[in-house]
């Protein structure tokens, strides 16, 4: 029997080793899909709902309709969701998070042709334009394609859903949450809310032992009254502190 030559053998491992980069892909692929399957979606809170349909009139402008055609054309049923999302959303969970909401939305309603939500990171600013970002359930992810055909019959293959995301959200979100107020305290009065708790807890100590936790209570049972603040607010405010290491000069 002929021994394959040189040439062929160097042939034969150069396929063998293409195959193994091949298959080391589609496993990294695989990796990558069940890790984006394993992300939490976020928590979220629908605060309000804008009806926005109008007549499917697919991409034929009003004009050219005749007013008997217009009544008898089916309605683009367009909703406008507001969404606050929890405050510890991360990045990666936005785009889960949205797919979500939009399957239990036509899951409830199979009428519904477009979906715009806008996404928020707190409900106070829910009457403003959306923070976090907006995404947008169409044909071919883009609003102003419904027809007759696609509002009579629910004809939903050329869907997709099309995002904007701000950029660095975390980011964002974390010098928003240290900077925005809480309790209605600003971060300034909240740092000398933490050092007069902290006081209060080290004036105890020049009392005896037996007296030092009422003492502590007494101490802290004034800032309540001099801030206004609940007591479990003073310990959300005392974990702040520790938490962001602020001062105590």
């Amino acid at each position: 029997m002929k021994r394959p030559s040189f040439i062929l053998m160097c042939f034969i491992l150069a396929i063998s080793f293409t195959g193994c980069k091949e298959e080391k892909k589609e496993a990294e692929t695989e990796n990558n899909i069940t890790a984006d399957l394993n992300v939490q979606t976020a928590d979220y809170e629908i605060v309000k709902v804008e009806n926005q349909s109008k007549k499917a009139l697919g991409k034929k402008p009003l004009s050219q309709y005749e007013t008997s055609e217009i009544e008898k054309l089916p309605t683009n049923k367009k909703i406008l969701y507001r969404i606050v999302l929890s405050k510890d959303v991360k990045e990666n969970q936005v785009k889960p998070t949205v797919e979500k909401i939009i399957t239990k939305l036509t899951s409830d309603d199979s009428d519904i042709d477009e979906i715009i939500l806008w996404l928020y990171s707190d409900k106070e600013i829910s009457n403003s334009t959306f923070d976090i970002g907006t995404a947008i359930w169409a044909p071919n992810g883009k609003l102003g394609n419904i027809d007759a055909n696609i509002a009579k019959n629910n004809t939903r293959e050329n869907y997709r859903i099309n995002y904007e995301i701000k950029q660095n959200l975390e980011q964002y979100l974390s010098r928003k949450l240290e900077t925005s107020d809480k309790f209605g305290l600003s971060i300034e009065e909240r740092k000398q809310v933490f050092k007069d708790i902290v006081k209060a807890e080290d004036d105890a100590y020049n009392y005896k032992e037996s007296e030092q936790e009422k003492v502590i209570k007494e101490n802290k049972s004034k800032l309540l009254k001099k801030y206004n603040i609940t007591a479990e607010q003073l310990k959300e405010i005392g974990r702040e502190g520790q938490d962001k290491y602020w001062p105590l000069e």
